[in-house]
């Protein structure tokens, strides 16, 4: 589904369309006992967005699952109010697009405005891996900024990062006491359980039937990473498309 447009037509370098991964929903979603706490307060700020948790910032590794629950609360919010104005961003896509506001136009005051309204007037800001604006002073500034607006309006905002606010090297103090003033959600590395649930959902979702044996393997090999774990499959659904044989430990 795609999200909705906050900027009008007239604005020629801020056109890029942003979507939700279809495949990133709660349904899709396992949950174990690494994410049960990130997932619940996760479908809380779904269902009841700025009222549950404001900002929600969802912290953990690589891999583990934190952008899946971000496009799933969108999904879910989407789902029950369409008219409700999400916007997804990664934080590169935000600092993107505010140096060609203030770089790459005639007028940068107007360019400026349009930034601004385009993140200042949404109902759900997410952004993704807030880590990589660390050292980028004037994209903190504006965050900030954004942030209070938002928050200000009792508009609900979420972040995804690899770690903790406390441990984000290179972010103003001002951003991290505003990250922490929220709910922090953190996701570890999935438990063998877990993983063996992953790699069976992401099979019938090809509507593969493993062996059990590789699918031990791959819970036993595979352990700090589901994006890792969801590659495997993919790569052995197509090897078993271009052999059309069932998949062994041995081939």
């Amino acid at each position: 589904k795609k999200i909705k447009r906050i900027i009008t037509e007239e604005d020629n370098d801020m056109r890029e369309e942003y979507f939700l991964n279809p495949r990133y929903d709660f349904e899709n979603f396992i949950v174990g006992p690494n994410n049960e706490h990130a997932h619940a307060v996760s479908l809380a700020v779904a269902k009841n967005p700025s009222e549950a948790y404001n900002p929600l910032f969802i912290y953990g590794g690589s891999g583990l699952g934190k952008t899946h629950l971000m496009h799933a609360i969108g999904h879910y919010i989407l789902k029950n109010n369409p008219d409700t104005k999400v916007l997804y961003v990664s934080s590169e896509m935000f600092t993107s697009e505010l140096v060609k506001a203030i770089h790459d136009s005639k007028n940068p005051n107007d360019k400026i405005r349009l930034f601004k309204n385009k993140y200042r007037n949404v109902d759900v800001l997410l952004i993704d891996d807030i880590q990589f604006m660390a050292n980028k002073s004037e994209t903190q500034q504006e965050l900030f900024h954004t942030f209070n607006s938002l928050y200000n309006q009792n508009k609900q905002i979420i972040f995804t990062s690899d770690r903790p606010p406390k441990e984000l090297n290179g972010i103003e103090q001002r951003l991290i006491s505003r990250f922490e003033q929220g709910l922090l959600a953190d996701i570890a590395p999935p438990e063998y359980e877990t993983r063996i649930a992953i790699i069976k959902r992401k099979a019938e979702l090809y509507g593969m039937n493993l062996p059990d044996s590789i699918v031990d393997f791959l819970a036993d090999k595979l352990k700090t990473n589901i994006r890792q774990l969801e590659g495997a499959i993919t790569k052995i659904n197509a090897l078993t498309l271009v052999t059309g044989s069932t998949p062994t430990l041995n081939r």
